[in-house]
This record gives C-alpha cells, structure tokens and sequence, in this order.
C-alpha cells in the first residue's frame, strides 16, 4: 500500500487532506441516498473516508455513489484528487503503511551476510 502514495505529508498539508476527507463523508452521507444499493455505498465510502482508511478504495466507493447519485461533476472528480495526493498523516492508512524509522543499535554485531 505504501507504494500508492510517495508520502504522507503532516502539518499544514496533512491537515488539509484531513479537512479534505472529511467533506468528501459529509457529502456522501448527507443527506444519505434512499434508493437501492447506494446508500450502503455511500456510508461504506464516507466511513472509509472519514477514517483514512484504504484510500484506493473509499475513493472508489465515493466516485461511485456520487456519481450514481447525479451529483455535479466537480463533486464527482474531488475523491480522485484525494486518490492521487494520498491519505496524508492524520489517516489510518499512515498509521498502518506510512514510513517507519529504523533504529540500530551502536556497538552491535555486523549483520550476518
């Protein structure tokens, strides 16, 4: 998963993704589509959203729903701009996937080859 995204970036970038996400969940679940399958949908990809959480595919579930909904185009496209900036850091998906910090120990062993 961490190969989808180049990074995961905080402050003021992460807390605008984070700002992103959550409109994107408001305006899937509200008001929350009464017809059919789409409302299941619609709430799976805001839960998602609203969470971080498997990005690639909340975002799908969103353009989806939205797009069955007949919302406007702009509306329909916004999820695809989260899919090709990431999840940022305030995201599960950073939690799970994002970089890790390797700390050896000084003095240790070498690393057997």
């Amino acid at each position: 998963m961490q190969r989808l995204f180049v990074m995961f970036p905080d402050r003021a970038p992460g807390i605008g993704l984070l700002w992103l996400r959550v409109y994107l969940a408001a305006a899937l679940c509200w008001p929350l589509p009464q017809a059919g399958w789409h409302p299941w949908v619609a709430a799976a990809g805001g839960v998602l959203l609203l969470l971080g959480g498997l990005t690639p595919v909340a975002v799908l579930l969103a353009i989806a729903a939205l797009w069955s909904d007949g919302r406007g185009l702009a509306l329909v496209l916004l999820p695809g701009c989260l899919l090709l900036l990431g999840p940022g850091a305030y995201s599960l998906d950073a939690c799970l996937f994002g970089r890790r910090v390797l700390v050896a120990e000084r003095g240790g062993p070498p690393p057997k080859e």
